[in-house]
């Protein structure tokens, strides 16, 4: 087994949080507000979770709508899914039914908030009186979104 020197760990893992930390280029993309990735001039990856029911109850999901916008052609993809346990301890398990993958149709860009409307990809995964036309709201001043489950709007955490 190969030795671990302690030095040249310390050294490597303070030098990559000074990095991060300062909020300077890393390699495939910029931090933009601590939640957004900017991959290119024109490309925006952005991955929100929220915990399911809210309110003044427990949650038992999170919910977690993440995606690719290439800002200047206003398009992109996007997924909504559903997964067992609170966003504090989410799992890896995917509730079925509730996975949805979104083909972002518009983007409209007023500084720290987004607006991006899309349709749903395959509709047979649509419930009875579910939308096929979503709206997701990305507001990275906040560090918030907002996006509907089920017909009742939800708020998401930037992560």
């Amino acid at each position: 087994m190969n030795k671990i020197n302690r030095r040249k760990f310390l050294k490597k893992l303070g030098a990559g949080t000074g990095v991060m930390a300062a909020g300077v280029f890393l390699p495939g993309g910029v931090l933009t507000s601590g939640r957004v990735l900017q991959t290119s001039k024109n490309k925006l990856k952005f991955r929100a979770v929220g915990g399911l029911p809210q309110g003044a109850f427990p949650s038992y999901a999170s919910y977690v709508v993440e995606g690719t916008i290439d800002l200047k052609t206003h398009s992109g993809v996007a997924t909504k899914n559903v997964f067992a346990g609170p966003p504090e301890a989410m799992s890896t398990i995917a509730l079925p039914g509730l996975s949805r993958t979104i083909r972002i149709t518009e983007v409209e860009d007023s500084g720290s908030v987004l607006r991006v409307k899309g349709v749903v990809d395959d509709r047979s995964q649509l419930r009875q009186g579910e939308s096929p036309l979503v709206d997701i709201t990305i507001d990275s001043g906040r560090d918030m979104a907002s996006s509907s489950f089920l017909n009742s709007e939800v708020s998401l955490k930037l992560e």
